[in-house]
């Protein structure tokens, strides 16, 4: 590494992340501002959600440039045949989901009272699964580089302890998903801290990604509950 990361711009990072993120997910309980338009809720606020994963990225990418740092000072070291590698065993498994899911559902019936009663972040039709599974790419990929690869090497660049580090950078990380009750902030408090530790031992982000991918896409398997 060439330098330490500024403080003022890994504060701009670990406090703004979060409270633009938390001010995104407010839309869920006023959808008005969405459907007003005319627009399906859960497939404009997925592709919001896109978006600011992919800005998240762009701007830590400038803030490392900016510092000298590449992406193997946080973890990411896979070569671009790798990268390919990655992303096409993701598209291989969240698309054999994908089939997997519409052929259950074809093929039976589908339980109207259980499928309300489903969290309302289930995604319930086919454009809602491919629009998530795009999310879930973007959310793994973002969250990995941003709350594990950048905060913590960049705390640790200005003498924090590794675990401490870990620490710290899971806080942000539980207000990106958008607080609602205690238990989702122990859910994501301990997520994040076990994510920062597998990433500390590795000194590599690919685990991390991939369970990430893993455990996001995972949710898409909620809708067959509901199938009788």
């Amino acid at each position: 590494m060439e330098k330490p990361i500024p403080i003022p711009k890994l504060i701009a990072v670990l406090t703004g992340f979060p409270m633009l993120a938390y001010l995104i997910s407010l839309l869920l309980i006023n959808r008005t501002i969405i459907t007003n338009f005319g627009l399906d809720f859960f497939n404009t606020f997925w592709t919001v959600i896109i978006l600011w994963y992919v800005v998240q990225i762009f701007i830590v990418s400038k803030i490392m440039q900016a510092s000298g740092w590449s992406w193997s000072d946080i973890g990411f070291t896979l070569s671009k045949r790798q990268t390919i590698f990655y992303i096409s065993g993701f598209l291989l498994t969240a698309f054999g989901l994908l089939i997997f899911i519409e052929l259950a559902l074809a093929n039976s019936v589908v339980d109207s009272e259980k499928l309300q009663s489903l969290s309302g972040l289930t995604p319930r039709t086919t454009t809602s699964r491919l629009i998530f599974i795009f999310m879930a790419f973007a959310a793994g990929l973002s969250e990995e580089i941003v709350y594990r690869g950048f905060a913590i090497r960049a705390l640790e660049s200005h003498n924090i302890n590794k675990w401490l580090a870990v620490v710290i950078a899971s806080i942000p990380f539980v207000f990106q998903h958008g607080l609602k009750s205690i238990d989702q902030f122990w859910w994501f408090l301990t997520t994040g801290i076990i994510f920062g530790v597998i990433f500390v031992v590795l000194k590599k982000l690919t685990v991390n990604i991939v369970i990430h991918w893993l455990v996001i896409l995972s949710a898409m398997t909620a809708i067959l509950q509901a199938v009788q």
